[in-house]
């Protein structure tokens, strides 16, 4: 429990991070970083739905289904992908990335029952 809540305090700090860079940011700079700082914050939602539900399970005797954190370990991965490539200025792989992490996270949110 501990390490997810400085995973999501992490997200949280990288996705303020990037809101320090935007002041000489070209179009597709600013467009790559919005889409990760959104992505990131919807990540950081679910997980803290996610963290909620499992606290409740574990309540009961139970745990949250392994493919369900291992999608979200997934999505974790993609966004320390897409800001990788984002740092690296590489925007098309950070798309790439984006785009990969947002279907899995529609996944993992259905599954939560999340947005």
């Amino acid at each position: 429990m501990k390490r997810q809540k400085m995973k999501l305090a992490l997200l949280c700090f990288l996705a303020a991070a990037t809101l320090a860079a935007q002041s000489t940011e070209t179009r597709e700079q600013r467009e790559a970083r919005h889409h990760f700082d959104l992505t990131a914050t919807r990540a950081a939602a679910n997980f803290r739905s996610a963290d909620s539900i499992e606290a409740n399970l574990r309540k009961d005797g139970q745990v949250l289904h392994p493919q369900l954190i291992a999608l979200r370990l997934r999505i974790e991965a993609e966004l320390s992908e897409a800001r990788f490539e984002l740092d690296q200025h590489d925007y098309p792989a950070t798309e790439d990335a984006l785009r990969c992490a947002d279907a899995l996270l529609d996944r993992f949110a259905r599954q939560i029952g999340g947005y």
